[in-house]
């Protein structure tokens, strides 16, 4: 730890006995990718997905390339890049030519946003700490608000994630939609948790994120972490609650990936809560089959709360689903880095394209916009699209674990980005295209049902 900043929020975590660890993205560069690269037309606005994120993260880069093969025009910006770019909007009345956003002189006609990871933290101060706030909080409102700026105010673009519910929101939430949740407490004196938990142990989390920012750029993480009764009766009162749960004995652990429907699954296996930030090496994930039961509870909180991506994070225990939380931001390409599959990118790469085109066919109906086409895609692409080799040097990108998404965050051996934009366009596939299911033995097999429900026709595999 060296700066002031560092050594204060060490201070504050050693002194509440939180596990954690630091990354310190402060070096990462910042950039706006273009794929594939914009006309010089400036009256007529571009249809575009908009990708934007915290500078250091991986998971639009990877995205953006899938997408330009996929034929789906595209702009990433991130929050390094944000004080020098320059845009403009017109909002409110006026004819269907007037819409669109200004982006470095591009004429752009947003169908999805999708932003992660954009906290008004995360943008670099200046001198003046008020001049600082005011950028930071006006990006961070502009690209939220960016979905409201389509060409037709019936016909906005599609805004992801969707709706963040808080820890409690969604421990709330789960219960009352039927789905098991541990037993829990929030609380500033975590003594007192003893009287409503029996197990043997507990965990204690955060409220909020899992991650402080005592300096833009610079994330200290606090994780949960399991105590006995014993030492959860010796923590001393605190001056902000805590949530406090029950430790719940389980055969497996998940983390679900759901994206318009559709869920991927990982079993995780671990030997702490935090194990996977400390040593990620020791942390064991295999992509498995879906059990229905953990399908149709993703799916009905997915509803509930309004949620297009989350990162769902389960348990299995006897033969119950428990839901833990759910995160809006979750990484994905760790996960697939040591489970070696590429099958949630390929998911999110379809998913964003079909709301891409959706929005599309949905302003030329009002005739705002030429009808839709879809041109065919070479089998080789096709094949290609979800798998490590379509990322081709680029597999390292998933160096670093996400239980909290911010982790795999400006690990050194990411190497550049700019190298991914190096990739050609080789076309689009048909609108019925989906990413085929792998097998166990990785050979790509059509579905014989839908494919979000690919997963669940064989749980037992889950367990192995």
């Amino acid at each position: 730890m060296t700066s002031a900043a560092d050594g204060c929020a060490r201070t504050i975590i050693d002194r509440l006995r939180f596990s954690s660890t630091t990354v310190d993205l402060r070096s990462a560069a910042g950039a706006v990718s273009w794929l594939p690269p914009v006309g010089e037309d400036s009256v007529t606005a571009a249809p575009c997905v908009v990708l934007a994120e915290r500078t250091g993260c991986r998971e639009f880069a990877v995205l953006q390339v899938m997408l330009h093969r996929l034929g789906v025009p595209s702009v990433r910006i991130d929050t390094e890049s944000m004080p020098t770019l320059r845009v403009e909007a017109a909002v409110g009345d006026g004819p269907p030519s007037a819409g669109g956003v200004t982006v470095d002189g591009h004429r752009i006609e947003p169908t999805v946003v999708w932003t992660r990871h954009l906290s008004p933290r995360a943008l670099r101060s200046g001198d003046d700490p008020a001049a600082a706030l005011v950028r930071a909080d006006s990006w961070c409102a502009f690209l939220g608000q960016m979905s409201a700026l389509g060409r037709l105010p019936t016909l906005s673009p599609v805004g992801l994630p969707g709706r963040c519910p808080g820890r409690l929101e969604q421990i709330a939430g789960a219960a009352g939609a039927g789905v098991r949740v541990p037993r829990t407490v929030v609380t500033t004196d975590p003594r007192s948790a003893r009287a409503e938990i029996s197990s043997a142990r507990a965990v204690i989390k955060v409220v909020d994120e899992h991650f402080v920012e005592p300096a833009p750029g610079l994330l200290v993480g606090v994780f949960p972490q399991v105590v006995s009764r014993e030492e959860l009766g010796r923590r001393p009162p605190l001056d902000f609650p805590v949530i406090v749960q029950e430790h719940v004995e389980h055969e497996a652990e998940l983390r679900v990936y759901h994206l318009a429907g559709a869920v991927h699954t990982f079993a995780v296996d671990k030997a702490a809560p935090d194990a996977l930030w400390r040593d990620g090496s020791e942390v064991s994930i295999r992509s498995v089959a879906t059990p229905r039961a953990a399908a149709e509870a993703v799916r009905r909180l997915a509803d509930l709360w309004g949620l297009t991506y989350g990162a769902f994070d389960l348990l299995i225990s006897g033969g119950d689903v428990v839901f833990l939380e759910v995160n809006v931001d979750g990484d994905w390409l760790w996960f697939e880095s040591k489970a070696g599959t590429s099958v949630v990118s390929a998911a999110a790469a379809g998913m964003v394209r079909a709301l891409h085109r959706t929005t599309l066919r949905r302003t030329a109906r009002h005739g705002t916009a030429s009808q839709v086409t879809d041109p065919s895609i070479g089998l080789l692409d096709f094949l290609l699209l979800g798998s490590r080799a379509d990322l081709g040097a680029h597999s390292d990108l998933g160096a670093h674990p996400d239980h909290d998404p911010r982790t795999d965050l400006g690990h050194p051996d990411h190497g550049p980005r700019a190298d991914l934009g190096a990739h050609s366009d080789l076309g689009s596939v048909p609108t019925s295209w989906a990413p085929l299911p792998v097998s166990g033995t990785g050979e790509r097999r059509r579905p014989t049902q839908r494919e979000d429900d690919h997963d669940e026709n064989s749980q037992s595999e889950n367990m192995r």
